[in-house]
């Protein structure tokens, strides 16, 4: 900075604090010095300067224009503050975008790159596809364990442009080179196990999502209302902490509710790890299925409470199945009617009231059909055709199974 810089800076600076030309420059230092340094007639010595910053309650860093702890603390702040209301459903993405270019100004590369990952998080399509390039160019020359952080973004958006198998490739490769390169940081293992089981889940590949979930789920730390209250302590010492020019600590408290804040924003991909849990361990089934209902994104919330129903009744605690499957509202053209209708069926069975069942059941069949549900046309039909015969109506059943070849034939020509 030039003489005339540092002057313009210091005067404004001791302005803002109320103080005057006196009162900084004592006791080693006259107002009249104060002066011609605010006017840039005169270069403070570092000794000068030392002391002016001392005056302030700033570092010289700060005086001479460059960021101070505090800055930077405070630029941590505010970006947590604005991840959490994003996760509280309150648009900040003005903000975020705010900071990241606040964040650019100052050179710190790795708070422009969160912002974008943030931003990110919340869009999509081509929106989200620049976004995330935005990150990628952020993080360029940081450290592998933020680099990876865009990693599962990335892979969403391969997954967009329908390439899902190149997106889990990704997130695998990211995940065995931080093993091999000795950056197992815990936060981005978290994330990348958590993706790589929801990838293969929607692959449907159960057994390789099996691994995957149970590694997560071991690492993550709790539930979303617990994530919150922690975060929520965090951002309070952290304030409290940059009140008392305690910077080091701050940023410490900042770092950590920055970690909680992603494994936060995690929760979908952790209620897919559960429900992957829920499907190959059915002795925790329901506890898993429950924790699931309560991470998950709405849109997932009917499909995971017909699992309820269904893991329900084979524990025959079928009050408890058709309770869940009364909160599931769908109509006649809903993709989940007919596989509401068959449990419903298969519920009846386990009831032993036939007469409900082979109506749900036939209902189940036409649904299905309809909505080219294939593999609860199947269940179905099994269900249907084992009721038939067991009242002895074996002709009814081989008509009822002949004519769902004939359906299944359809469908597959089709």
């Amino acid at each position: 900075m030039t003489a005339e810089e540092v002057g313009a800076r210091l005067r404004r600076l001791r302005a803002e604090r109320g103080l005057t030309q006196r009162a900084l420059a004592e006791p080693h230092y006259t107002a009249a010095y104060v002066s011609s340094v605010e006017t840039g007639a005169r270069t403070p010595s570092g000794d000068a300067l030392r002391h002016f910053a001392e005056q302030l309650g700033i570092d010289a860093d700060e005086l001479l224009g460059g960021t101070s702890p505090r800055d930077v603390v405070r630029l941590d702040l505010d970006l947590a503050l604005a991840a959490s209301d994003l996760l509280d459903g309150v648009d900040a993405s003005v903000r975020l975008r705010r900071i990241a270019r606040r964040a650019e100004r100052m050179g710190r590369r790795r708070q422009a790159g969160l912002a974008w990952l943030w931003l990110a998080r919340f869009a999509s399509g081509d929106a989200r596809a620049k976004l995330v390039t935005a990150a990628e160019s952020a993080f360029t020359s940081d450290v592998p364990p933020y680099r990876g952080l865009v990693v599962p973004l990335r892979a969403a958006v391969l997954t967009d442009w329908g390439e899902p198998h190149y997106a889990m490739h990704l997130l695998q490769t990211c995940h065995d080179d931080l093993m091999r390169d000795g950056y197992p940081h815990p936060l981005l293992l978290l994330t990348l196990r958590a993706h790589l089981a929801d990838g293969h889940l929607r692959l449907g590949n159960l057994a390789q999502a099996a691994p995957f979930a149970d590694d997560a789920l071991r690492l993550a730390r709790g539930r979303d209302d617990v994530l919150s209250e922690l975060i929520a302590y965090q951002l309070d010492l952290c304030r409290s902490l940059l009140a008392d020019e305690h910077f080091t600590d701050a940023a410490s408290a900042v770092a950590i509710a920055h970690d909680l804040l992603h494994e936060r924003a995690l929760r979908p991909s952790i209620a897919r790890c559960l429900l992957v849990r829920a499907r190959v361990r059915p002795s925790g089934a329901l506890a898993d299925l429950l924790a699931a209902r309560e991470a998950t994104e709405p849109g997932d919330t009917r499909a995971i409470t017909l699992e309820l129903a269904e893991v329900s009744r084979r524990e025959g605690r079928l009050d408890e199945a058709l309770a869940f499957l009364s909160e599931i509202e769908v109509d006649c053209d809903d993709p989940l009617a007919a596989a509401v209708r068959y449990q419903l069926g298969a519920l009846a069975v386990s009831r032993g009231d036939a007469s409900s069942a082979e109506a749900e059941l036939s209902q189940a069949i036409d649904l299905a059909t309809r909505l080219d549900a294939r593999d609860v046309l199947v269940r179905s039909l099994d269900h249907a055709g084992t009721l038939l015969m067991s009242q002895g109506r074996l002709s009814e059943a081989a008509d009822l199974l002949r004519e769902g070849l004939l359906k299944l034939g359809a469908e597959q020509e089709s």
